[in-house]
């Protein structure tokens, strides 16, 4: 306050701009000191997160495909309400945190992966298959309900099975192999045989494809061979619906098979309906090895040509006629026509998984076009995902699913990211001109996509990769797009009329073609590749990069790159065990070690195993599979035999096979691992592994690792555990 009792006067300054600062005694600003700002590390991740909260769903399909997978990995059946109670308590807790997004989120994909675990404990407990325990001659009858028309035999599969008399108890289905038949029998007829039948074999190596679980979840109780001719004890068709699309498939397989004779009838069933039985030894390895293998199986190229086929032409037909074409919503109509015959497609083709994947697909796109909305996106696929475990939670272990699903949401994700970028419209001559190379591009792009994202798969589950993918691709999937799908479905749909004769032609020299492209590359590049089987950590690391770099977007998305280098150094660390022995005892293989040979104690019988074992190590069993001589020489190993068995000294180790209970005495002292295909009936201390005919009985084959740590030893039985399709070991090591 100043002398005159006046307040003094402030410079006046703007609310928003900031004071300026202190002056010193020179009259220069005084340096301010601020806080420094606070450090978050995680908070580019965190924007990241959020920048893609719109993709956070996709990942509650994965986390329901991980919680099945943790089931099929258990060692031991849960009980049933172990696993479904978690899920009622995990949802309870999401509903708690529902006002904290992230901590929500990860309580949904806890509760999805809850939810895949008790669905598969439900599929497995709602599965009442009762697979045959000891093999046995009987006299059965029952009801054909498939038949599968092989080269050089007839492969019947049988329900409401019984045994003549009821004497003894036989599983509701079978499956027969008849070599000699006069007359086949039709689906429906009633038919009595007398056959060896056998239980489900188990893998033939630790690891290996498991075709009893697989049986036990398609009802498959037993299978084996007839022996002379089945007699038909009733000729009329049964009444069920399954049974009547069985003979219209074999109806329409037969009448592509007598139109198109040889190779070309047997790939014609196997795009139309999906009977793949027909296709010899020779076609199959041609589509294998030149990768075209796809162009077999019913997926979504073949549903997409389908649907595409019928769109395209009722479109075009409706607009011809200028008075429904100016009234009619003409684009709605032909997506209805497309989804009914997409739905008669499914039906016809037996609705195997890949075909089921490529409907719900279809039928979502063909739906959005009803209500004018796209839907070629990640979404889609990620429903059609949750859609097809759900009704079977089982198909995840098997190659068909992971392979589809592989293929389509690579494919699916580089579509989006290409959308996403965009790119300026052509228009006139210029679009015309570009249309056959960017289609040609396309393809060469979709085959390099497809290939990358599905070579973990196959080789987890075949152990070779095609070496002329692209090149035959390029080709094939043209011909088959343009020449042999639009003239096979032409001919479908003039069946009913008998004039399918004058389109099937068409068909035939379109895969003529694709067989001539698959046989040419073939000899260019020459048979698929072995490779050493990628472990399943391996598979669940691959599986898991592939997923993040499909889903999320921007930087976040290489952080992807992690998981996958992790699983191939998984891979890349696999050795191929030193010793292989069969469940009977009368197979035996040692590893050579140059250049991934493989001796097997003798070139007769056991056939089957021994391609599994070729096969899955990575070896061509006609080039490098030899039966052992008396003495083999190797790098830093020597195999010896007499009549008595064989000695194998590898990484200063001795590992004995032994064929007789002297020769297992003699060498207990001295071995580090016996393996005796005969009972051991005295103590037999000395050797770290004991391995004898009980053991292979029960845990059925043996694989032998010689490493530099000692001795390991793994079976079948320990890959497996102890689950409702693993049959019981009734006989033990002490019996």
């Amino acid at each position: 306050m100043s002398s005159t009792g006046l307040r003094e006067a402030r410079p006046w300054r703007h609310p928003e701009r900031p004071a300026a600062p202190a002056a010193g005694a020179d009259g220069r600003p005084l340096a301010v000191r601020r806080p420094a700002p606070r450090r978050d590390p995680l908070g580019a991740f965190r924007r990241a997160f959020a920048a893609d909260r719109a993709r956070w769903p996709l990942w509650l399909p994965v986390a329901f495909a991980a919680g099945i997978a943790l089931y099929f990995a258990l060692p031991s059946e849960p009980p049933l309400a172990a696993a479904l109670v978690p899920a009622p308590a995990v949802a309870a807790a999401a509903w708690g945190l529902r006002g904290r997004e992230p901590a929500l989120w990860c309580a949904l994909l806890l509760l999805f992966a809850t939810l895949g675990l008790g669905a598969a404990a439900l599929r497995t407990a709602a599965t009442q298959t009762v697979l045959l325990t000891t093999p046995i001659w009987a006299q059965v009858e029952g009801v054909v309900e498939r038949v599968e028309k092989r080269p050089g035999d007839v492969r019947l599969t049988l329900i409401e099975v019984q045994a003549a008399g009821g004497a003894r108890a036989v599983p509701y289905r079978v499956r027969i192999v008849c070599r000699r038949l006069e007359r086949v029998p039709g689906i429906g007829d009633r038919v009595r045989l007398r056959a060896r039948l056998t239980p489900p074999p188990p893998p033939s190596v630790p690891g290996g494809f498991d075709f009893q679980r697989s049986a036990f979840f398609d009802g498959l109780g037993a299978v084996g061979f007839a022996v002379g001719e089945p007699e038909l004890v009733s000729a009329e068709p049964e009444g069920s619906l399954t049974l009547a699309v069985g003979r219209l498939r074999t109806a329409v397989a037969d009448r592509l098979a007598a139109a198109l004779p040889g190779p070309a009838g047997a790939v014609a069933a196997a795009l139309i309906v999906g009977e793949r039985a027909g296709l010899d030894e020779a076609t199959q390895a041609a589509f294998r090895d030149s990768g075209l293998a796809h162009l077999l199986a019913i997926s979504g190229l073949h549903m997409g040509l389908v649907a595409g086929t019928l769109f395209a032409g009722v479109r075009l037909a409706l607009c011809l006629i200028p008075g429904v074409a100016l009234r009619r919503p003409v684009k709605k109509i032909a997506a209805c026509v497309a989804l009914t015959g997409s739905v008669a497609y499914l039906v016809l083709a037996g609705a195997p998984v890949p075909t089921q994947r490529a409907f719900l697909m279809a039928a979502a796109v063909l739906s959005a076009v009803l209500v004018d909305r796209e839907a070629v996106s990640l979404r889609l696929v990620a429903l059609a995902a949750f859609a097809v475990l759900a009704i079977r939670p089982d198909v995840l272990t098997g190659a068909s699913f992971q392979l589809s699903f592989a293929a389509v949401i690579a494919l699916v994700a580089v579509h989006e990211s290409w959308r996403r970028r965009g790119r300026r419209g052509e228009g006139g001559a210029r679009r015309w001109m570009l249309g056959g190379p960017r289609y040609l591009a396309g393809v060469a792009v979709t085959s390099l996509v497809a290939t990358a994202a599905t070579a973990p798969f196959v080789t987890f589950h075949f152990q070779a990769i095609a070496l002329g993918g692209l090149p035959a691709n390029m080709l094939a999937v043209p011909l088959t797009a343009f020449v042999t799908m639009p003239a096979g479905i032409v001919a479908l749909l003039a069946m009913p009329l008998g004039l399918e004769g004058w389109v099937l032609p068409v068909m035939g020299l379109g895969i003529d073609a694709t067989l001539a492209v698959a046989d040419r590359v073939v000899a260019w590049t020459g048979p698929a590749a072995g490779v050493h089987p990628l472990p399943v950590s391996g598979l669940a690391a691959l599986s898991l990069g592939g997923c993040w770099l499909a889903i999320w977007r921007g930087r976040l998305r290489w952080f992807g790159l992690m998981p996958l280098a992790a699983g191939g150094l998984v891979w890349a660390s696999v050795t191929p065990p030193d010793v292989l022995i069969s469940a009977d005892g009368q197979l035996s293989a040692v590893a050579m070690g140059d250049g991934g040979a493989w001796v097997v104690s003798t070139a007769r019988g056991n056939q089957f195993s021994r391609s599994v074992w070729a096969r899955r190590w990575g070896v061509e069993e006609t080039v490098t599979v030899t039966a052992w001589d008396r003495d083999q020489e190797a790098e830093g190993a020597a195999l010896a035999c007499d009549d008595l068995g064989c000695t194998l000294r590898r990484r200063g180790q001795l590992l004995s096979l032994v064929a007789s209970q002297e020769a297992a005495v003699e060498d207990c002292a001295a071995a580090d691992v016996l393996v005796a295909v005969v009972r051991i009936r005295t103590a037999c201390d000395g050797p770290r592994i004991v391995v004898h005919a009980p053991d292979l009985r029960r845990d059925g084959a043996h694989a032998v690792w010689l490493g530099p740590n000692g001795p390991r030893v793994e079976s079948v039985r320990a890959r497996r555990g102890e689950r409702p399709w693993v049959p019981g070991g009734e006989e033990s090591a002490a019996d």
